[in-house]
């Protein structure tokens, strides 16, 4: 991401493109494949405006919200877009998190589109704090992980292990099977420590049967 990317240089009107499956971090890739109709004409009208577009989660009919949408989404920059057969696919790089101010009206066929509002979240393109990781063994954070990432789909790590931790950790964010509402306070924890303590709690809860420690060796 550019140092030199501003709160004003970017959009205040998005089209809103909903997730289901994952998140999108700022700092952070994800790739995907978009087979829906209506989700592949939001990924072409964002391509021909700004190249920016709001990934967003609906809220639970439950709910019973006014709003279909969450308040908080990431905006998302179009890094590659390619149309095949299967699908779109998409690459999306995370900028920074934005409140939905509101919505805009539906004119009929039109996609969703939203007046956002990116102040709060400006600590989102800075750098990560290092008081942000006291306390932590990133090192042990990232071995817990990858032994996840083995449980559950018994797949080959290796790829995994030739990240950062910075950046196994928005993956394993991004991607974890988790709740609605799980993911959405993922998305909004204030600061990188938040969202390291906050996906630890959940995957522990979730899928270990023991917590390996990941806190810092004291003498």
């Amino acid at each position: 991401m550019s140092p030199e990317l501003r709160i004003a240089d970017l959009p205040s009107t998005v089209y809103l493109f909903p997730l289901d499956r994952f998140l999108l971090l700022p700092e952070a890739t994800l790739p995907m494949t978009i087979t829906d109709p209506q989700s592949r004409e939001i990924l072409d009208a964002a391509e021909g405006a700004s190249g920016y577009l709001g990934v967003i989660q609906e809220r639970p009919q439950a709910e019973g919200s006014e709003s279909r949408f969450f308040d908080v989404g990431c905006l998302g920059r179009l890094r590659s877009l390619e149309l095949g057969e299967e699908g779109h696919r998409v690459t999306l790089e995370g900028v920074i998190r934005f409140r939905v101010h509101r919505e805009l009206p539906d004119s009929g066929n039109a996609l969703p589109q939203a007046a956002v509002a990116y102040e709060e979240f400006a600590r989102d393109l800075r750098p990560v704090d290092e008081e942000d990781l006291k306390g932590w063994n990133m090192e042990g954070f990232k071995t817990a992980l990858l032994r996840l990432g083995r449980m559950q789909s018994g797949r080959d790590t290796t790829p995994l292990e030739a990240m950062s931790s910075f950046q196994l950790v928005r993956m394993m964010a991004q991607t974890a099977p988790l709740t609605v509402a799980e993911k959405q306070a993922l998305l909004e924890a204030p600061s990188f420590h938040d969202l390291m303590q906050l996906l630890f709690q959940l995957l522990a809860v979730n899928f270990l049967t023991t917590t390996p420690d990941t806190s810092s060796s004291t003498n």
